[in-house]
């Protein structure tokens, strides 16, 4: 049975959720309250990846090539404009959806069906948007970071996202099962999908990275909040405390007795003494009728103030050592 494409949840979320200023938080994903739960399932993904889906990229590394690896990851890649096009007038972002249109049938036409990514060299660079970054500029919050299997890390919005875009949000996934909708086509689409994703993720360097970790969940954790805060906001997202915002400098208080609201008096600046103490004016040193300087020796040397102790009071010269 083929998959509706339109969607009852997304006109809810539309009218509750579209009027938003601020992106949703994701200081709950950040404290992890599921982490038990998390953890168990990043050992089984971290198993199946050991014993199965990292065996089979690296099978599918050696056996096609470079270049038609490329051409497959175009494929997928371009299967998503759509998707984009979406989120980018749900996000009110017209500029982001006209440039996953063009992309999308740039690509389309003259890359063969996505298999040569045309709309980059001619400046239309992807941006991908989803569900889960509209749900955020909507302003829902991210819930709390959950792992989950086979999928790999994610928070509560960005699941819910997923299962929409499953469930028919993905126009592009839409026709393909509207096209052929068996369960082998759908199984060996995913399964592909995946195998492509961890064949880049070994381009990417993922497994030297989890590699040099020292608590890889947190890492990859880490790694995925700021990624997803990375694409929420466009590629500048806004400093946090929780990622290295330095603290502001305290200010001045005010000294006793002054009135209330009255400005702080700023503080005085010592003045500046000469390192140097002035000494007398040095003679000229005498010259012969020729105008050459004689050899009168050296200049004689202006007298020194006597030492004083703190007081005030010379300082009496040392005695002579006894023999």
């Amino acid at each position: 049975m083929p998959v509706r494409s339109s969607a009852p949840w997304l006109a809810l979320l539309l009218a509750t959720g579209g009027c938003a200023t601020m992106p949703g938080s994701d200081r709950l994903a950040q404290k992890d309250p599921w982490e038990k739960f998390n953890r168990v399932t990043y050992k089984l993904n971290r198993g199946l990846d050991r014993y199965a889906f990292k065996p089979l990229a690296q099978g599918y590394r050696y056996s096609v090539p470079q270049s038609g690896r490329r051409g497959v990851s175009n494929v997928y890649s371009n299967t998503t404009e759509p998707l984009s096009f979406v989120n980018g007038l749900l996000q009110a972002k017209p500029k982001v959806a006209w440039r996953a249109f063009a992309r999308f049938v740039i690509n389309t036409v003259l890359g063969v069906g996505g298999l040569a990514d045309h709309a980059t060299a001619m400046g239309l660079a992807q941006q991908k948007e989803d569900f889960g970054q509209t749900f955020a500029v909507w302003g829902i919050p991210s819930g709390p970071y959950l792992m989950l299997p086979f999928f790999g890390p994610s928070t509560l919005r960005d699941a819910v996202g997923t299962v929409g875009e499953f469930a028919g949000g993905n126009p592009m996934q839409t026709i393909l099962n509207q096209a052929n909708n068996s369960l082998l086509f759908n199984i060996g689409t995913t399964g592909f999908r995946v195998l492509d994703a961890r064949s880049r993720a070994i381009d990417a360097g993922a497994d030297a990275f989890l590699n040099t970790s020292a608590d890889e969940y947190a890492a990859v954790k880490s790694a995925y909040i700021q990624s997803r805060r990375n694409d929420i906001y466009d590629g500048n997202p806004p400093p946090d405390d929780d990622f290295g915002q330095m603290a502001p400098e305290p200010a001045l208080e005010p000294a006793a007795g002054t009135p209330p609201g009255a400005a702080a008096p700023e503080p005085a600046v010592p003045a500046t003494e000469p390192s140097v103490p002035p000494t007398a004016a040095t003679p000229p040193a005498p010259q012969k009728p020729g105008g050459e300087p004689t050899d009168a020796g050296p200049p004689p040397q202006s007298p020194r103030a006597p030492a004083t102790t703190p007081a005030g009071q010379p300082v009496a010269p040392p005695r002579a050592r006894p023999q």
